[in-house]
């Protein structure tokens, strides 16, 4: 303007916006540019929530702590939210539907000493031996699975109680009611959770080095292996016991199907001690207000049941083979209440 009329004098900035045109210029947002995105991010969120597909029950979002939701929320979670990537469901999952197989199992063994003309047809060649082995492929699904949850889960429990210590040391300089104390707390709780499969920090298999140093201590990790045994184990009274297997060799039977369900049911009892003292404080504090603690509890009293369900046929009575079949009975709810349990205890941490 100067250039074409040098009498004009400079005008300020808000009369140039006036002589080009400032109408024609996007309004600047009258709110902050935190604020503004935070709004984008909220719309974002909203329109996931908003679309629930048949993957998000395979893939839910889980959370790094328990959510405080109620108790039939919850239990409506355990039969619409399926995370296959979660080892600590699948374990929980599997264990419960292996032992509804086994609790089916083991009323058509009592019905049959109980009321021997309630048999039907095809109760005894076709489905007693069917839910014995379909509770055994499960359990050894779940007795796996099992497994990798004590070696992620034994790893992490090394890093949580490392955690603890450094968050111990920086809340001498901290007071415990500051936001930074509390968020060391989450940090220690968030590590607590082991990986999902597929993750790159999931753990197949472990390492010489990883057992000699971090599974050594680890009660989770030895809880987990010693359960899977007792699987492999018990499976082998489940093969003997199918008809045709041992009929024509009876004298096997104390060695080849007695023995293994004894062993496998007292190797489920060395497990299940194990997970109630990881629950606990210390060894010699029972707390059976921890529901991980009462999941023990449960599979202690079921592991009991099939280890008698094995052991006192070998008196060969009829009062010991009712016994035995009595206590396979309830070993098995035993261990489906256990399971139910932790399944609920799971579902705890999705949405």
């Amino acid at each position: 303007m100067n250039e074409h009329d040098p009498s004009a004098t400079r005008s300020s900035f808000d009369e140039s916006l006036g002589r080009i045109g400032a109408s024609s210029l996007p309004e600047w947002p009258n709110f902050p540019f935190e604020e503004q995105l935070k709004n984008q991010q909220d719309d974002q969120q909203s329109t996931i929530s908003a679309t629930l597909t048949p993957k998000s029950r395979f893939y839910p979002t889980r959370s790094s702590v328990q959510r405080g939701s109620g108790f039939f929320v919850r239990l409506k979670r355990m039969w619409t939210l399926f995370p296959i990537q979660d080892i600590s469901w699948i374990v929980a999952f599997s264990f419960t539907i292996g032992s509804t197989a086994f609790v089916v199992n083991g009323f058509f063994l009592l019905l049959a000493l109980i009321d021997p003309e309630t048999n039907f047809l095809t109760e005894t060649p076709y489905a007693t031996p069917a839910s014995s082995v379909l509770g055994t492929l499960i359990f050894l699904i779940g007795g796996y699975a099992g497994f990798l949850e004590g070696l992620n889960f034994g790893e992490k429990e090394m890093a949580v109680t490392d955690g603890e210590r450094s968050v111990q040391v920086q809340r001498l300089r901290v007071s415990t009611s500051t936001p930074q104390a509390d968020d060391d707390s989450k940090e220690v709780q968030t590590s607590s959770l082991e990986p999902l499969i597929g993750d790159s920090a999931f753990i197949y298999l472990p390492t010489m080095h990883q057992l000699r140093t971090t599974y050594t201590h680890s009660l989770s990790f030895h809880a987990g292996w010693v359960q899977f045994l007792g699987t492999i184990v018990f499976s082998l009274a489940t093969l003997t016991s199918l008809p045709g297997v041992l009929t024509s060799s009876p004298s096997l039977i104390p060695a080849l199907n007695l023995l293994p369900a004894t062993l496998g049911g007292l190797l489920f009892i060395i497990a299940s001690v194990l997970q109630m003292l990881y629950a606990q404080e210390a060894w010699w504090m029972p707390q059976p207000a921890k529901g991980d603690w009462q999941v023990g509890f449960w599979n202690a009293i079921g592991s009991l049941g099939f280890t008698m369900a094995g052991a006192l046929p070998v008196l060969g009575t009829e009062t010991a083979t009712y016994v035995g079949t009595l206590a396979d009975f309830w070993g098995s709810w035993a261990f489906l209440i256990g399971s139910v349990i932790q399944l609920y205890i799971v579902m705890g941490y999705y949405a």
